[in-house]
C-alpha cells in the first residue's frame, strides 16, 4: 500500500476548515489558507513503515517556523500503511525543545519524530504524544 496522496489530505482539510489551501512557495508538503479570519498552515509529511515497525519523519526549523506563525497549525502525517495522523501542531510543539534538535548536512537543523500505533514521539524525549490515526477510505 502507498501513503495517502497529499491532495486527499488537503481536500479533507479544505472541507473541514471551509477554506482554500494553496501550496506555500518552495514547500512541497506545506499549504496555507484563511479560515474564519484565521491563518491556517498545514504540513503533510510522509513516512514508510520501517522494519522496526514504526515510521519516522523530520520537521526542519523553517517548517516549524511556518507552523508556529499560523493561528491554526495542522500536522497531517501520511504513512505508507494508509493511515493519516491529524495533529494540532501547537500541542505537539510543546514537546519540541531546542536541545532535541538534530543537525546534519541534508536537513540542517531539524527534529526527528517516531510514529506508530497511537503515538508520536520526539526523538530524545521519553514522553509520547497521543494521536489516533485515521484510515484512508476510498
Amino acid at each position: 500500500m502507498s501513503a495517502p496522496d497529499k491532495k486527499i489530505v488537503v481536500n479533507k482539510l479544505t472541507q473541514k476548515y471551509g477554506c482554500s489551501l494553496s501550496t506555500i512557495k518552495g514547500k512541497q508538503i506545506m499549504f496555507q489558507g484563511v479560515s474564519g479570519g484565521k491563518r491556517i498552515v498545514v504540513c503533510t509529511p510522509y513516512s514508510k513503515i520501517h522494519t522496526i515497525g514504526k515510521g519516522w519523519f523530520d520537521l526542519t526549523t523553517r517548517q516549524v517556523e511556518l507552523l508556529d506563525e499560523a493561528d491554526i497549525a495542522v500536522l497531517a502525517v501520511r504513512l505508507e500503511d494508509g493511515n493519516i495522523y491529524y495533529v494540532d501542531f501547537k500541542e505537539l510543539r510543546k514537546m519540541m525543545t531546542l536541545d532535541l534538535q538534530i543537525v546534519n548536512l541534508n536537513e540542517g537543523e531539524h527534529w526527528k519524530f517516531y510514529i506508530w500505533g497511537n503515538n508520536i514521539q520526539v526523538r530524545g524525549r521519553s514522553e509520547k504524544f497521543q494521536a489516533v490515526p485515521e484510515r484512508l477510505t476510498s
